[in-house]
């Protein structure tokens, strides 16, 4: 019973910390202003978190796993392998409007080993994703492909990489305005367009 208070508490940070985040950002807030959110003192924000970085990464794993969750709903009643595939960039273009103050890019900066691997096992994640879509296009005779997983790692890794190379230079944090972001995502479905031809049967 203890530990379900433990995970109710820390479930209650968490909502408190994202509603904070979303509306006035992570940078901007302070763990006073969520501990004062809740009505508790902010040792007991410590208790389960070291500090406001170590709960900004918990909250951006609760979102993301959100976001997985949307993509493979999409995979899995998808019609047609093709309309999936371009749902899954309309996806992914909500989530960041959504959650632009997350300061969701700040982590491809943060060397810290578990982020690392947290953003080296999403990256697999989407892969594996994508995998799925284009083998179930091969499965209908939408798509002729041989290696549906490495198709699929082409892709994604071409995607990613319109994050880097459409901006004229990287910021320090990697933020994008929204000019920005949907320049981005525009050329993600360009790139999309001629990778589907390719693959069609």
């Amino acid at each position: 019973m203890q530990a379900e208070n433990k995970d109710d508490m820390r479930d209650k940070i968490l909502e408190a910390a994202l509603k904070r985040f979303t509306i006035f950002g992570a940078g901007k807030t302070t763990m006073n202003e969520i501990a004062d959110d809740l009505r508790c003192s902010k040792a007991s924000l410590y208790y389960y978190f070291p500090d406001k970085n170590g709960m900004h990464q918990a909250v951006l794993e609760r979102i993301g796993e959100t976001y997985f969750q949307e993509m493979e709903k999409e995979a899995r009643t998808a019609k047609s392998a093709s309309k999936a595939l371009y749902q899954l960039i309309e996806i992914r273009r909500n989530f960041v409007m959504k959650f632009c103050r997350l300061e969701l890019f700040k982590l491809l900066n943060d060397s810290n080993s578990r982020v690392q691997e947290q953003m080296i096992a999403a990256k697999k994640r989407d892969i594996e994703l994508h995998a799925e879509i284009i083998k179930y296009g091969v499965s209908t005779g939408e798509f002729k492909v041989k290696n549906p997983y490495k198709t699929a790692e082409i892709l994604v890794q071409a995607m990613m990489g319109l994050r880097f190379t459409v901006p004229d230079m990287v910021t320090p944090n990697n933020d994008l305005d929204d000019t920005l972001f949907e320049a981005i995502i525009e050329q993600q479905r360009l790139l999309l367009d001629i990778f589907i031809k390719g693959i069609k049967a």
